[in-house]
């Protein structure tokens, strides 16, 4: 449980910017490096941490810990996982009121958003990759068709996020039941 916790501190500590920024370090650390969950896991883990109250990188934390030790590792992992950003905000907070004339504390800030911009980006496009690639088998076809027409359809009448989540898990529901049937005949 104490590799949990320290993978967890890491993904904590570097994950600057926010739970979306985390993704591309939970991907790198508890699928790749060390195959706790799959990468498809990974995928429905993020699917579900974006519906749930909090942020990403807790839940994810949360659902690696409980399903690796149980209660005791969720609630490891979490504390492991939020310890850093509570620690780092507190600093910050201590000297940021100093700060906000210097120009040097302004860029600084300036290029950090950059940052993670990019690391928010790439960890949305690993989801997106993990998302529409089956394993090594290539394009899921019905998972491509539902993401190009749900963006569309998300982007034309820019709907509640809750709505369009269940609009389209009714979709995937409704497509997974149907598909079989169809090929079928």
């Amino acid at each position: 449980m104490t590799a949990l916790a320290l993978r967890f501190l890491y993904i904590g500590l570097f994950s600057i910017g926010g739970g979306l920024s985390a993704i591309s370090l939970i991907q790198a650390e508890i699928v790749n490096k060390l195959g706790w969950v799959t990468a498809e896991t990974l995928v429905d883990l993020m699917a579900i941490a974006e519906m749930t109250p909090g942020p990403i990188a807790v839940n994810a934390a949360s659902f690696v810990g409980m399903r690796l030790y149980g209660l005791p590792g969720a609630v490891a992992a979490t504390c492991a996982c939020i310890l850093p950003g509570c620690l780092i905000s507190f600093l910050i907070s201590q000297v940021n009121d100093r700060l906000q004339k210097n120009r040097r504390w302004q860029y600084m800030l300036k290029v950090l958003r950059a940052a993670v911009t990019g690391v928010i980006l790439s960890g949305g496009l690993t989801i997106v990759k993990n998302a529409l690639y089956s394993g090594g088998s290539g394009l899921v076809l019905m998972s491509a068709v539902l993401f190009c027409g749900g963006l569309a359809a998300y982007r034309r009448w820019k709907c509640s996020p809750m709505v369009f989540m269940l609009a389209m898990g009714t979709a995937c529901g409704i497509l997974r039941l149907a598909l079989p049937l169809f090929l079928a005949l």
